[in-house]
């Protein structure tokens, strides 16, 4: 691992298909897209958890997403049927440097569910989607808390500067298929850090276990496997 640090030993896999994770209401593919390019990774590795590793390891720039299974740090009334959370770390390599790069979670074609919503706020920005049997949430960091971690030297680029109202709603995206997250430029000694939480249980009505398991930082991912 280039851009996380653990002390779990690795194995390595040969399965380089795009990221997923899969829930009862269908596939959520993870996806990187830099300069108007979508990229694969070039190596996954097995975690020791359960979790995974993809390394996109290009000229231009290195690339790490990690998924880790959540189940193990919730409790009620978070509790759910399942949780995974994916986080992305971006550096640029030396004397290069990222123009534009976005990060999605956005879900395949063939899915089951029948209705969705926005369901943002507290610092949250998530989108519930359902149908007759399940609940799920996919979430992700909301604008003001992203923009305190940029401010704090926090993983996220200093040129990010949301100055209108139009940058500000094009830089969090949600809708029907999922969330896509935005970065501006990005310097070689820069690494930027972006992250999504899926969590989906059979539905109960006026339940919000899954909202609450999708509003979790990044240190709250990554333990389970000893990364950081």
């Amino acid at each position: 691992m280039k851009l996380f640090r653990g002390k779990e030993a690795l194995i390595q896999d040969t399965d380089l298909i795009k990221p997923s994770i899969y829930t009862p209401l269908g596939t959520i593919e993870l996806s990187l897209v830099v300069s108007s390019e979508c990229y694969l990774p070039t190596h996954c590795s097995q975690l020791k958890h359960g979790g995974l590793l993809y390394q996109y390891y290009y000229d231009s720039f290195d690339c790490e997403l990690v998924l880790c299974n959540l189940n193990h740090n919730l409790f009620s009334p978070q509790e759910v049927e399942e949780c995974w959370g994916a986080v992305f770390r971006i550096k640029p390599n030396a004397y290069h440097q990222i123009s534009t790069c976005s990060f999605s979670a956005l879900w395949k074609e063939g899915y089951s569910w029948e209705d969705y919503g926005s369901d943002t706020g507290e610092n949250l920005e998530a989108v519930e989607y359902e149908n007759e049997q399940y609940r799920s949430h996919i979430g992700t960091q909301e604008e003001p808390l992203i923009m305190g971690k940029r401010n704090q030297g926090d993983r996220t680029p200093k040129s990010l500067a949301l100055n209108s109202a139009f940058e500000k709603c094009s830089f969090v995206l949600h809708s029907d298929q999922g969330i896509e997250v935005s970065m501006t430029e990005i310097n070689s000694h820069q690494i930027c850090q972006v992250y999504f939480l899926i969590a989906w249980k059979r539905k109960i009505e006026e339940d919000i276990s899954t909202w609450l398991a999708v509003d979790q930082p990044t240190k709250e991912i990554l333990k389970g496997e000893d990364i950081w």
